[in-house]
């Protein structure tokens, strides 16, 4: 049973798609064949659609609507809610700038504007009594009823969808089966849901991107893409790849911890975003990152003696300080 297909014939330009189906099933052998699929791709492009991953088309389009609802507010209702001194709320346009990539130059603040939004914890959860650092206070809009049920029923979702990743990348890399999902750093992990806005091309100056080249921070991101085109992934002969919009279809990618923490086995992928179309694009990644007080140390099954590992223990805690600090313009007031 063949998992993995591709749209594009020339090597060089296809995105791997990996078919969820058997392994949600509970098909004989499809939890092998799915990590097989899963690993070729994460050590090739970094990237790969994920089909029938069993979240549901209506819940990720009702989604898109209410960013859409979001992102069409007086900027003032908006700006109410922006970012300070944590990455919740409100990003507007100019407030990002990828100064700390070495994949391309970014001149200018990228023109998107983004909202993001934390897990909630209830007022009596144990985390938030006891000011963990992963729980966050998320800025909800009062004035848009059932954008928050919405939100939170994706959460719901992909939170359900990470757990089987996990779990795959465990057999993908000779971990053991749970050893992902019962860590420490994944107890609980640490989500970030962003709706990304993007405006038509012919707004932007020379060397500014709606996203400048970068690659994510965290360890693994699920992308929903909408319906307009724009990412662009860099492969490893350093050609930018167009991405497609595939219908049912997330594209998920590795990020920079997940590559750390498998000696580089698994790729964090460079990409970035360019509005070509005259359209308003619009984006949904989810990004799963391991607790901000876990050391996260190479992968016993990623490094021998003879490829020992390449990186010092770090907190995703310390690795994300400096990049934040960089990059978003509106925590450096």
């Amino acid at each position: 049973m063949d998992l993995i297909s591709y749209l594009h014939t020339n090597e060089d330009l296809r995105v791997p798609i990996i078919d969820l189906a058997p392994y949600l099933r509970g098909e004989p052998n499809s939890l092998e064949q799915t990590a097989s699929a899963l690993r070729s791709a994460s050590e090739d492009l970094g990237f790969y659609f994920l089909t029938n991953h069993n979240i549901d088309a209506s819940l990720i389009d009702r989604m898109f609507v209410q960013s859409k609802r979001f992102h069409d507010l007086p900027l003032e209702k908006k700006l109410a809610i922006k970012v300070v001194n944590k990455v919740v709320g409100y990003l507007p346009q100019g407030g990002q700038t990828q100064r700390t990539s070495i994949y391309g130059k970014s001149s200018h603040p990228d023109t998107s504007a983004s909202y993001y939004i934390r897990k909630e914890y209830a007022s009596d959860h144990p985390d938030r009594l006891s000011n963990k650092s992963w729980i966050f206070d998320n800025q909800w809009i009062s004035d848009l009823p059932g954008f928050k049920e919405t939100v939170l029923e994706y959460f719901e979702a992909m939170e359900r969808l990470v757990c089987h990743l996990l779990k795959i990348q465990c057999r993908a890399l000779n971990l053991a089966e749970n050893y992902l999902n019962l860590h420490d750093a994944f107890n609980p992990p640490v989500y970030n849901l962003r709706l990304l806005h993007y405006p038509p091309r012919d707004k932007t100056l020379d060397g500014q991107f709606g996203i400048g080249p970068h690659t994510d921070y965290g360890y693994l991101t699920l992308l929903a893409q909408g319906d307009v085109p724009g990412l662009e992934i860099l492969n490893k002969k350093n050609q930018w790849i167009d991405v497609p919009v595939l219908k049912d279809c997330l594209l998920i990618n590795n990020a920079d911890l997940c590559s750390r923490w498998t000696n580089d086995k698994f790729r964090s992928a460079p990409h970035r975003v360019i509005n070509k179309t005259g359209e308003t694009r619009y984006s949904i990644p989810f990004f799963v990152a391991p607790r901000s007080d876990v050391n996260l140390e190479c992968f016993d099954s990623c490094y021998s003696d003879a490829d020992p590992p390449k990186y010092k223990p770090i907190t995703a805690g310390e690795y994300f300080a400096a990049i934040n600090q960089n990059n978003y313009d509106v925590l450096k007031k």
